[in-house]
């Protein structure tokens, strides 16, 4: 018969943070420790429901939860933002380059090659 395993309250926070974080999913950390799926969303239902926050007062862990999903959310975001300060780094030189003054001789010109 296999022995049956227990985890201490600071490893399964530290699981159930990770994945709520989005380090890492929740199939990673199952094939990792060879926990059962089904066991890890257990631990992040009582997760929410702030089994393992020393302070059990609801407003606490509520709140606690609340920083760590903004806290996910400032790091996507910041992430986000330095991919679009790149990508305008990258296209701003080809739109200088493609910027002109137009003249009305120009404009005529430009008309006459249209029409022919």
């Amino acid at each position: 018969m296999r022995e049956r395993r227990s985890f201490d309250r600071q490893f399964k926070r530290d699981i159930t943070e990770a994945i709520v974080s989005g380090k890492a999913s929740q199939l990673e950390v199952s094939r990792k420790y060879n926990i059962s799926p089904v066991v890890i969303s257990r631990w992040k239902k009582e997760y929410y429901l702030g089994k393992f926050f020393e302070n059990t007062n609801p407003d606490y862990v509520r709140l606690s939860i609340k920083i760590k999903e903004l806290e996910c959310m400032v790091g996507r975001l910041t992430m986000e933002n330095e991919a679009l300060k790149e990508m305008v780094k990258l296209v701003e030189p080809q739109k200088k380059a493609m910027q002109q003054i137009f003249t009305s001789a120009d404009w005529e010109a430009l008309k006459k090659d249209m029409a022919k």
